[in-house]
Parts: structure tokens; C-alpha cells; sequence
């Protein structure tokens, strides 16, 4: 995977409302050493690294869904010392590698894929697959692996510094396909990932140890190729909600939609032992808080500003102890925040908020791109020798149901 850092604009403008204002892609990786304080102050005990993942199209889409396709982008807020730095990288997949090399956009859309030109493939792509995999959708760490994640397809694992290292094998001698969301068991720290096929009824489950080794995959079987974004784990069981969005080839082959609304297959929900067996965009400008045993809702209100997907950071062992993180975005102003609330204060005032640095475009904007799926880590990352510590909000000694107290760590586990 190529280190060098992408330096140029992006200057194609488009007309559809989702790559555009908040959506708009920047074109440029940067690094921001000290970013402002814009209120509060950043709390000296806060070390790791925040870290957003969203679709950003390097050049521009032959037909674009939103949020369903573009090319993957990292952008991470670190902290250590009281200070916060900034750097993103876009996640250098096989098919953003193929574009690169092409100068322009090659794959058609979800919706409307089309061939790709056999000039451009290698001995190892497939002629006959027309999706782009782009790792643009989350992100997450297991033990010492830091993951960009898509939709069934190949994880992509990134180094220290975020750079593309490659696909995640786990252990294997091909690449395993992974969902966007996926869980860690809290007991053995076991990893369980879900991936679903376009083609087949089918999803697959993969159970990846702790030290990230795949030791099993097991099929369940479904009543048509289903979309399933995500699942619930408990102690014992996967817990899935299959709803009747399905995909539809001989559809897409005759002028329809590849995704399709079919209510008469009806909502299932599947409830399988760990051991195996068988339209418009959402924004949002508040975050609530419901305490589940009083109903008690708190809200915290960001006004005009829309809110990314906020993380809950612990910093003790009571359950609201720690802050929550997110990205906002003024589409007044058309620039970025990072911000950082008190869980325990959560309508107070933000506990800081940070200005994040502008983009190299040629509208220069202090604007990430609208992300979807993010995560908090207790490393750092951005150094040699960094060990990235996958930490739970509630931890266990391995192989039992025995907390790990922390209450003599004045340190807070990201």
C-alpha cells in the first residue's frame, strides 16, 4: 500500500444534494499538530484517539447513493497532555488503487453498477464483479488490529499512523468479508462479525479470538439476500433483526432498484447460539441520554449544528463516569468541531470544543464530510511503537465473569 500522503484539491463540483455542503468530499490528507480550543479546555487525563470513518469520493461518482458507496476516509482527534492533533487518510483499497490509477472514476453505483474496464484490473481482481469495496462505512479495533469496514466485504486493516497496511486476513490465507458492525464478547474478548451476500440467502458469522485468528465461520440460512447492517450479542447467542429489504439482481437487470421492498417476506428476528446453527439521509442536532430504570430522558441540543455518531469514553466505574465524542458540522458557517461533553453534565456546556484545521480545496472549508460510523481507542496512534489496547467500557479477567477493577488507574480506558 502506497504511504504517500494525497495532497491535491478536489475540484469536480456536483449537483446532488449528498455530495454537497456537509457531504461535499475533501480531497487532501492533512496534519494538524495543536488544534484550537475554541471554548472549555481539553481535560489533562484524556489519552487516545477518536477516530470517524464516512464516504468521501475522490474523484467524481458515475451515479452515487448515498450513504451506500464512496471511497473510505479516516479522520482522527488525538489527545495526550492536554493537547489535540489531527490527521486523516483515505483507506487505500483495491478499488480505490484501480480509480487511482485510472485518474477518474471507473465503478458505477450500487444501484447502477457497471463493467469495469479490463485495462485496469490485475491478475487478481475479478473482471466479472462490478462493485467497488471501499471500507467506507465504520471502524473499529480488535486486540492490536485497527479495522475500516464495509458492507460485506474485505476489512481493511491500517497501521499506526493510519496508513493502509492491506486486507485483514485474520490469521488466514485470504481475506475475510465483515459487516459494519461487529462485537467483542466482554468475557473471553473473542470477536464476532457478521457479512451478508448480495447473491445468495445467506449470512455468514465468523468468530475471531481475541488474538485475532479466525477460528470458526458459520453459515445461517435466510429467505432471500437480505440487507443486515447490524446484530446484538449477548452472553450466549446472536441476536438478528431481518427485515424485508432484500436484493434483487433480476430486478436491477431490467431497469429496477437492486435493493428491494418486499413486505410480504415480512420481519424476522433469529436468535442463534454463539456455537453456530442454523431513501432520505438521517441528520441529527441533539444527543439524549434515557436512563432505562426511570425513563428519564436528558438531551443535549447542538442547535443549527449537526451531530456524527457519538462515543462514550469511561473514566471511572460508575456508569455515566467518562464524556461522549463527536464530530459536528455548522451548515451555517460550513466548518467542522470536535466536541467533548460531561456524561454526567450532559445538557451543560461542551467540556471542550475544538476547531478542526482547513481543508486543501478549491473552496478551502474547515469541513470533514459527513462520516457514519466511529470509535474511541486508548492509543494514540500517530507514532512508532504505539501498541493499539483494544479496552471494553466494562472489562473481565479472561475466561470469567470477575471485573477488572480500575479504580486505582487515574488514567481513563479508551
Amino acid at each position: 500500500m502506497s504511504r504517500e500522503r494525497i495532497t491535491e484539491t478536489i475540484a469536480w463540483r456536483s449537483d446532488d444534494p449528498h455530495l454537497t455542503g456537509n457531504f461535499a468530499p475533501i480531497g487532501s490528507e492533512i496534519d494538524a499538530d495543536e488544534l484550537e480550543v475554541v471554548a472549555g479546555a481539553i481535560p489533562e487525563d484524556l489519552f487516545g484517539t477518536y477516530i470517524c470513518n464516512g464516504p468521501n469520493p475522490r474523484y467524481e461518482p458515475v451515479s452515487y447513493n448515498y450513504p451506500l458507496e464512496g471511497d473510505g476516509m479516516l479522520h482522527a482527534v488525538r489527545f495526550e497532555g492536554g493537547r489535540a492533533s489531527y490527521r486523516n487518510w483515505y483507506v487505500r483499497t483495491r478499488g480505490f488503487e484501480i480509480e487511482d490509477t485510472a485518474c477518474h472514476a471507473v465503478f458505477g453505483g450500487v444501484m447502477t453498477p457497471r463493467p469495469v474496464d479490463p485495462a485496469y484490473l490485475g491478475p487478481g481482481d475479478d473482471p466479472d464483479n462490478p462493485f467497488k469495496a471501499s471500507a467506507f462505512i465504520g471502524v473499529m479495533q480488535h486486540g492490536d488490529h485497527l479495522l475500516a469496514l464495509g458492507e460485506g466485504e474485505p476489512a481493511w486493516e491500517s497501521g499506526p499512523d493510519l496508513e493502509t497496511r492491506g486486507p485483514w486476513m485474520a490469521g488466514t490465507d485470504e481475506p475475510i468479508l465483515l459487516g459494519a458492525h461487529n462485537r467483542v464478547h466482554p468475557v473471553p474478548g473473542d470477536l464476532f462479525a457478521l457479512s451478508y451476500d448480495f447473491m445468495s440467502p445467506t449470512v455468514t458469522m465468523h468468530h475471531v479470538g481475541r488474538d485475532g485468528r479466525l477460528r470458526r465461520s458459520f453459515d445461517i440460512a435466510l429467505a432471500a439476500p437480505s440487507m443486515i447492517h447490524d446484530f446484538v450479542l449477548t452472553e450466549h447467542n446472536l441476536v438478528l433483526l431481518i427485515g424485508p429489504l432484500v436484493f434483487d439482481m433480476e430486478a436491477m437487470m431490467t431497469g429496477g432498484s437492486f435493493l428491494q421492498w418486499r413486505p410480504d417476506i415480512g420481519t424476522r428476528i433469529a436468535v442463534v447460539p454463539l456455537t453456530g446453527g442454523n431513501g432520505a439521509s438521517a441528520t441529527f442536532n441533539c444527543l439524549l441520554r434515557i436512563d432505562t430504570e426511570t425513563g428519564d430522558i436528558s438531551a443535549h441540543d447542538f442547535g443549527n449544528r449537526i451531530a456524527g455518531e457519538a462515543v462514550f469514553i469511561p473514566r471511572g466505574e460508575c456508569e455515566t463516569a467518562g464524556w461522549l465524542a463527536t464530530y459536528l458540522y455548522d451548515p451555517d458557517t460550513q466548518t467542522s468541531e470536535f466536541v467533548l461533553l460531561d456524561a454526567e453534565g450532559f445538557s451543560d456546556e461542551p467540556v471542550v470544543r475544538l476547531r478542526l484545521p482547513p481543508t486543501r480545496a478549491a473552496r478551502p472549508s474547515r469541513h470533514l464530510g459527513a462520516g457514519l460510523i466511529a470509535t474511541a481507542i486508548r492509543s494514540t496512534l500517530f507514532g512508532p511503537g504505539v501498541k493499539v489496547c483494544y479496552a471494553p467500557a466494562t472489562q473481565y479477567q479472561e475466561g470469567t465473569s470477575e471485573r477488572i477493577d480500575h479504580s486505582r488507574r487515574n488514567e481513563p480506558r479508551l
